[in-house]
């Protein structure tokens, strides 16, 4: 099936603020699209239909099937399954899609951190598993998803030696016709721990502080610690074999103030937002996951560990920005 002329069949399992816009566009470009979420936003989206709104246009979109459980979903044959699920959640979803899904289906995942392609692959066949990059950023209210920020081309890479990149072809060109730039790379690993260490620097900072991401390049308190995270995390990835861009720490810090961090200065984090609704955040898969490899590979992660263990207080104690502030300033004086 061509996906960029051919209607396809599109399940999207954690339609929030990513699902939400991927399932959306896809949607209203002709594709048959079912969303699978939460109620807080999709009984808003089942009512009065997905508002898309930002730097991707205006669109109202009414052509979306909605699903709140797994129970609630059509027994169809699915082109594409899109993972958009918090890390949390990846292990539920697996469960959930291990009887519903063909041997035709691909299984995309569209999520932060490490870990989840593992998660997938110990339910569902590693042949039908593709890893997926995105960089653009959403802000999510009950039936609305607004698109702050674009990063980049979507990536789509094969993660298991068994899937011919030949057959995510079709599924780039669907979601290009749908408006999502997308290719195909043979360096998606590499193209994941990009973006987690990009994740690792600038999330936990900016939801401790309650500050969009610009605001941090403000003191060198916050440099220092975003230096110390990417320098740990260039680490633990050498160790992990993977061939990271720029070659090194250095080079990356210094795209990351000069490039990065500015093109997205107002952004938010979906942590942040995760804590404002009291709901437990992706810091496990993003510098915990780093801690827990940096243990394997006998690497100190201490900055990794500090901001892991802040973001859990911060979960359990509900730490107050001034007080998150207080303690970053004194970093400086040990």
């Amino acid at each position: 099936m061509n996906l960029s002329t051919d209607k396809g069949n599109w399940l999207v399992v954690g339609a929030g603020a990513i699902g939400s816009v991927v399932g959306g566009l896809l949607a209203k470009s002709g594709q048959r699209v079912c969303l699978l979420g939460r109620p807080w936003h999709l009984d808003e989206v089942r009512r009065n239909g997905l508002v898309l709104r930002g730097i991707l246009g205006e669109h109202q979109i009414r052509d979306c099937r909605v699903a709140l459980e797994f129970e609630e979903l059509p027994r169809e044959t699915w082109d594409v399954v899109l993972v958009t699920v918090k890390s949390n959640d990846t292990l539920e979803a697996a469960r959930g899609l291990a009887d519903r899904i063909q041997s035709s289906t691909q299984v995309i995942s569209l999520q932060n951190g490490l870990g989840n392609w593992e998660t997938l692959a110990e339910h569902l066949p590693v042949s039908q598993l593709v890893g997926g990059r995105v960089i653009f950023g959403v802000e999510l209210e009950p039936g609305v998803a607004t698109v702050t920020v674009w990063g980049g081309d979507i990536l789509l890479g094969a993660l298991a030696p068994a899937l011919p990149l030949e057959r995510l072809k079709p599924i780039a060109e669907g979601l290009t016709s749908a408006g999502l730039k997308t290719q195909v790379t043979d360096r998606i690993r590499e193209a994941l721990w990009s973006k987690v260490i990009y994740n690792c620097a600038l999330n936990p900072l900016s939801t401790l502080l309650e500050v969009p991401y610009g605001r941090l390049l403000e003191t060198e308190a916050t440099r220092h610690l975003m230096r110390g995270v990417v320098k740990e995390s260039y680490q633990v990835g050498r160790a992990e074999g993977m061939d990271l861009a720029p070659s090194t720490a250095e080079e990356y810090s210094k795209e990351l103030f000069d490039r990065l961090i500015p093109a997205t200065a107002a952004h938010h984090p979906s942590m942040l937002q995760d804590l404002r609704r009291r709901k437990k955040t992706e810091i496990g898969a993003l510098n915990g996951a780093i801690v827990r490899m940096g243990i394997r590979h006998r690497i100190p992660t201490p900055v990794n560990g500090l901001l892991t263990d802040l973001i859990r207080a911060k979960e359990t104690l509900g730490l107050s920005a001034v007080q998150i502030k207080d303690r970053i300033a004194s970093l400086k004086k040990q």
